[in-house]
């Protein structure tokens, strides 16, 4: 695993979904060639919604601007939630 390896966005999501399926870190790990802390980062950022933003670097207003739509987003599951209860 010396040499870094950008991985698409669709690579990530298909090397966390193996985890998610039940596959061990060391054997995603080895099969991609990838560390098994990238693994957990990238599952980590998949769950709290931040995998997108590996894409690319963000102006300062961009990233204000996705925080907005995050917050945003919370609020609505908040919202519908309440609808259906």
């Amino acid at each position: 695993m010396g040499k870094q390896t950008i991985r698409s966005y669709e690579d990530k999501l298909m090397i966390v979904q193996e985890i998610l399926n039940g596959k061990s870190y060391r054997s995603v790990s080895e099969k991609y060639n990838v560390r098994t802390g990238t693994i957990a980062n990238w599952k980590r950022k998949l769950m709290e919604r931040t995998l997108h933003l590996d894409r690319c670097r963000k102006k300062p207003g961009e990233v204000e601007d996705i925080e907005i739509i995050k917050k945003s987003y919370t609020l609505l599951m908040k919202i519908r939630k309440i609808q259906h209860e």
